[in-house]
């Protein structure tokens, strides 16, 4: 290393052994790093059964009803035909 170069480092960085000297590297703090994941924000509770069952209207009940009772009839009815 030049004389110039080690005292560029040494005005830059206080030393010349901190400028450019591999026995200058640190591992940087750990008060540097967080451990948390980046993503993981606040999240909200999954709704129960009830509150799910408690948000379906009362037509769509209705209507699934009848579809499961129609499906059922048809295979019944296929089942007997053999």
């Amino acid at each position: 290393m030049t004389p110039s170069r080690r005292l560029q480092g040494a005005r830059a960085y206080g030393r010349a052994a901190d400028a450019f000297e591999a026995v200058a590297w640190k591992p940087p703090s750990a008060a540097r790093f967080t451990s948390h994941v980046a993503n993981d924000g606040a999240s909200e509770p999954e709704p129960s059964f009830g509150e799910m069952a408690r948000a379906v209207p009362g037509w769509a009940v209705v209507v699934g009803g009848g579809v499961v009772a129609a499906l059922m009839g048809v295979l019944l009815g296929g089942a007997l035909h053999i």
